[in-house]
Protein backbone atom coordinates (compact mmCIF):
# COMPACT_ATOMS: atom_id res chain seq x y z
CA UNK A 1 0.00 0.00 0.00
CA UNK A 2 1.11 3.19 -0.86
CA UNK A 3 1.85 6.38 1.84
CA UNK A 4 -0.30 9.07 2.02
CA UNK A 5 1.03 12.39 3.08
CA UNK A 6 -1.12 14.98 4.68
CA UNK A 7 0.54 18.83 5.32
CA UNK A 8 0.22 20.72 8.35
CA UNK A 9 0.75 24.40 8.56
CA UNK A 10 -0.64 25.76 11.83
CA UNK A 11 -2.71 24.81 14.71
CA UNK A 12 -5.84 26.59 13.45
CA UNK A 13 -6.05 24.29 10.22
CA UNK A 14 -5.53 20.73 11.45
CA UNK A 15 -8.15 18.92 12.74
CA UNK A 16 -8.79 17.40 9.32
CA UNK A 17 -4.99 15.70 9.52
CA UNK A 18 -5.40 14.86 13.41
CA UNK A 19 -8.62 13.33 12.99
CA UNK A 20 -6.91 11.22 10.02
CA UNK A 21 -4.19 10.20 12.03
CA UNK A 22 -6.34 9.43 14.87
CA UNK A 23 -8.03 6.97 12.77
CA UNK A 24 -5.07 5.36 11.50
CA UNK A 25 -3.60 4.67 14.83
CA UNK A 26 -6.85 3.22 16.01
CA UNK A 27 -6.61 1.12 13.21
CA UNK A 28 -3.43 -0.50 14.16
CA UNK A 29 -1.28 1.38 11.97
CA UNK A 30 1.99 4.31 11.90
CA UNK A 31 1.92 7.40 11.63
CA UNK A 32 5.17 9.99 11.23
CA UNK A 33 4.46 13.36 12.67
CA UNK A 34 6.50 16.53 13.82
CA UNK A 35 7.47 17.55 17.11
CA UNK A 36 9.63 20.31 18.08
CA UNK A 37 12.90 18.52 18.21
CA UNK A 38 12.70 15.38 15.38
CA UNK A 39 9.95 13.90 13.83
CA UNK A 40 8.51 11.01 15.20
CA UNK A 41 6.79 8.00 14.63
CA UNK A 42 3.32 6.72 16.29
CA UNK A 43 1.18 3.96 16.69
CA UNK A 44 -1.15 2.93 19.60
CA UNK A 45 1.12 1.50 22.35
CA UNK A 46 -1.82 -0.80 23.65
CA UNK A 47 -2.11 -2.36 20.40
CA UNK A 48 0.99 -4.93 21.12
CA UNK A 49 0.59 -5.78 17.20
CA UNK A 50 0.97 -2.46 16.10
CA UNK A 51 3.57 -1.89 18.22
CA UNK A 52 6.07 -5.29 16.98
CA UNK A 53 4.69 -3.91 13.15
CA UNK A 54 6.41 -0.22 14.26
CA UNK A 55 9.22 -2.16 15.83
CA UNK A 56 10.34 -4.12 12.36
CA UNK A 57 9.30 -0.46 10.21
CA UNK A 58 12.49 0.79 12.50
CA UNK A 59 14.46 -2.40 12.75
CA UNK A 60 14.41 -1.40 16.57
CA UNK A 61 15.60 -3.83 19.31
CA UNK A 62 11.88 -5.12 20.88
CA UNK A 63 13.75 -5.34 24.51
CA UNK A 64 14.82 -1.13 24.37
CA UNK A 65 10.96 -0.35 25.03
CA UNK A 66 9.50 3.07 23.74
CA UNK A 67 9.00 6.22 24.94
CA UNK A 68 5.68 8.04 25.09
CA UNK A 69 4.32 11.23 24.26
CA UNK A 70 1.54 12.91 26.46
CA UNK A 71 -1.12 15.61 25.65
CA UNK A 72 -0.30 16.99 29.20
CA UNK A 73 1.08 15.61 32.64
CA UNK A 74 -2.50 15.05 33.71
CA UNK A 75 -2.61 12.53 31.10
CA UNK A 76 0.79 11.02 32.45
CA UNK A 77 -0.29 10.37 35.88
CA UNK A 78 -2.62 7.42 34.84
CA UNK A 79 0.85 5.76 33.70
CA UNK A 80 3.20 7.33 36.27
CA UNK A 81 3.09 8.38 40.13
CA UNK A 82 5.12 11.52 40.21
CA UNK A 83 7.48 12.59 42.90
CA UNK A 84 8.42 16.00 44.00
CA UNK A 85 11.27 16.50 42.29
CA UNK A 86 9.68 15.22 39.12
CA UNK A 87 7.14 17.64 39.30
CA UNK A 88 9.48 20.29 39.58
CA UNK A 89 11.42 19.20 36.26
CA UNK A 90 7.60 18.65 34.36
CA UNK A 91 6.42 22.37 35.83
CA UNK A 92 9.73 24.00 34.15
CA UNK A 93 10.23 22.26 31.38
CA UNK A 94 7.14 20.65 29.92
CA UNK A 95 5.72 21.21 27.19
CA UNK A 96 9.52 20.99 25.69
CA UNK A 97 12.16 19.00 24.90
CA UNK A 98 12.61 17.01 28.16
CA UNK A 99 11.99 13.47 28.37
CA UNK A 100 12.00 11.74 32.09
CA UNK A 101 12.27 7.87 33.02
CA UNK A 102 10.43 6.77 35.47
CA UNK A 103 8.79 3.71 37.06
CA UNK A 104 5.60 2.76 35.25
CA UNK A 105 2.61 2.01 37.11
CA UNK A 106 0.62 -1.45 35.92
CA UNK A 107 -1.47 0.26 33.31
CA UNK A 108 2.10 -0.03 31.01
CA UNK A 109 2.33 -3.40 29.61
CA UNK A 110 5.79 -4.89 29.49
CA UNK A 111 5.96 -5.34 26.04
CA UNK A 112 6.16 -1.26 25.84
CA UNK A 113 9.01 -0.82 28.37
CA UNK A 114 10.94 -3.80 27.29
CA UNK A 115 10.00 -5.21 30.54
CA UNK A 116 11.96 -2.94 32.54
CA UNK A 117 9.48 -1.63 34.62
CA UNK A 118 10.65 2.04 33.74
CA UNK A 119 9.59 4.17 30.62
CA UNK A 120 10.57 7.87 28.87
CA UNK A 121 7.62 9.97 28.79
CA UNK A 122 7.06 13.35 27.72
CA UNK A 123 4.78 16.33 26.85
CA UNK A 124 6.10 17.68 23.18
CA UNK A 125 6.06 21.67 22.54
CA UNK A 126 4.13 20.81 19.49
CA UNK A 127 0.05 21.01 19.47
CA UNK A 128 -0.01 17.94 16.46
CA UNK A 129 1.39 14.71 18.83
CA UNK A 130 -0.14 16.61 21.65
CA UNK A 131 -3.67 16.72 19.80
CA UNK A 132 -3.49 13.33 18.81
CA UNK A 133 -2.79 11.71 22.26
CA UNK A 134 -5.62 13.97 23.34
CA UNK A 135 -7.98 12.66 20.50
CA UNK A 136 -7.02 9.06 21.23
CA UNK A 137 -7.17 9.27 25.06
CA UNK A 138 -3.67 7.71 25.81
CA UNK A 139 -0.03 8.54 24.99
CA UNK A 140 1.23 7.42 21.49
CA UNK A 141 4.85 6.38 20.68
CA UNK A 142 7.40 8.67 20.37
CA UNK A 143 10.68 7.54 18.92
CA UNK A 144 12.27 8.87 16.16
CA UNK A 145 11.05 8.49 12.56
CA UNK A 146 14.12 6.57 11.55
CA UNK A 147 15.59 3.41 10.87
CA UNK A 148 17.23 2.52 14.39
CA UNK A 149 21.16 4.05 13.92
CA UNK A 150 20.13 5.90 10.68
CA UNK A 151 19.90 9.64 10.05
CA UNK A 152 17.68 11.74 12.48
CA UNK A 153 14.65 13.14 10.83
CA UNK A 154 14.34 17.05 10.98
CA UNK A 155 12.61 17.05 8.12
CA UNK A 156 9.96 14.73 6.73
CA UNK A 157 11.61 13.42 3.81
CA UNK A 158 14.43 12.10 5.76
CA UNK A 159 12.02 9.72 7.30
CA UNK A 160 10.53 8.83 4.25
CA UNK A 161 13.51 8.00 2.27
CA UNK A 162 14.20 5.61 5.29
CA UNK A 163 10.93 4.48 6.35
CA UNK A 164 9.66 4.69 2.87
CA UNK A 165 6.13 2.61 2.59
CA UNK A 166 6.38 1.05 5.39
CA UNK A 167 4.25 3.93 7.09
CA UNK A 168 0.74 4.07 6.55
CA UNK A 169 0.64 7.69 6.99
CA UNK A 170 3.17 10.99 7.15
CA UNK A 171 2.25 14.33 8.39
CA UNK A 172 4.21 17.15 7.23
CA UNK A 173 5.10 20.04 9.19
CA UNK A 174 7.69 21.42 7.66
CA UNK A 175 11.68 21.05 8.90
CA UNK A 176 11.55 21.15 12.76
CA UNK A 177 13.29 24.25 14.16
CA UNK A 178 14.90 22.02 16.30
CA UNK A 179 18.50 20.57 15.69
CA UNK A 180 19.18 17.68 18.54
CA UNK A 181 16.66 15.09 20.02
CA UNK A 182 15.19 15.61 23.52
CA UNK A 183 17.44 15.44 26.86
CA UNK A 184 16.56 12.57 28.93
CA UNK A 185 17.10 12.63 32.52
CA UNK A 186 15.99 10.86 35.54
CA UNK A 187 15.60 11.50 39.07
CA UNK A 188 17.23 8.85 41.85
CA UNK A 189 17.34 9.20 45.43
CA UNK A 190 20.57 10.51 47.46
CA UNK A 191 19.29 8.28 50.57
CA UNK A 192 16.31 8.01 52.94
CA UNK A 193 14.56 11.19 53.06
CA UNK A 194 17.56 13.12 51.56
CA UNK A 195 17.20 14.86 48.39
CA UNK A 196 17.26 13.77 45.18
CA UNK A 197 19.60 13.96 42.38
CA UNK A 198 18.76 14.27 38.77
CA UNK A 199 20.64 11.88 36.31
CA UNK A 200 21.19 13.14 32.96
CA UNK A 201 21.30 9.94 30.07
CA UNK A 202 21.40 12.02 26.87
CA UNK A 203 22.11 15.97 26.80
CA UNK A 204 20.11 16.85 23.73
CA UNK A 205 18.07 20.23 22.82
CA UNK A 206 17.49 21.49 26.32
CA UNK A 207 20.88 22.08 27.49
CA UNK A 208 22.04 20.79 30.82
CA UNK A 209 23.73 24.19 31.90
CA UNK A 210 19.59 25.01 31.19
CA UNK A 211 18.17 22.52 33.66
CA UNK A 212 20.44 23.32 36.27
CA UNK A 213 20.06 27.44 36.17
CA UNK A 214 16.24 26.89 36.01
CA UNK A 215 16.58 24.41 38.97
CA UNK A 216 18.70 26.97 40.97
CA UNK A 217 16.20 30.15 41.01
CA UNK A 218 12.98 27.58 41.88
CA UNK A 219 12.19 27.08 45.33
CA UNK A 220 10.35 24.30 45.23
CA UNK A 221 13.66 22.67 43.14
CA UNK A 222 15.84 24.00 46.11
CA UNK A 223 13.71 21.82 48.62
CA UNK A 224 13.84 18.37 46.83
CA UNK A 225 17.01 18.49 45.01
CA UNK A 226 20.67 17.88 46.03
CA UNK A 227 22.38 20.23 43.65
CA UNK A 228 23.86 17.17 41.85
CA UNK A 229 23.65 16.45 37.94
CA UNK A 230 25.16 12.87 37.80
CA UNK A 231 25.63 10.60 34.63
CA UNK A 232 25.06 7.08 34.81
CA UNK A 233 29.22 6.26 34.80
CA UNK A 234 29.20 7.96 37.79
Amino acid sequence: MTSRILTVKDEDNCEDVIQEAVRTIREGGLVVYPTDTSYGIACDPMQEQALDRLISVKNRDKGIGVPLLFTDIHQCEAYHDFGSLERVLARLFWPGALTLIVTTKDTIPAYITGGRGSAAIRVPNHFLPRRIAKELGIPIVGTSANLSGGETPFEVSVAFEQLGDGVDLYIDGGPSSASANSTIVGVEGAGTDAPLNIKVYREGSLSVDRITESLRIDSDALRFWTNRIIYPDM
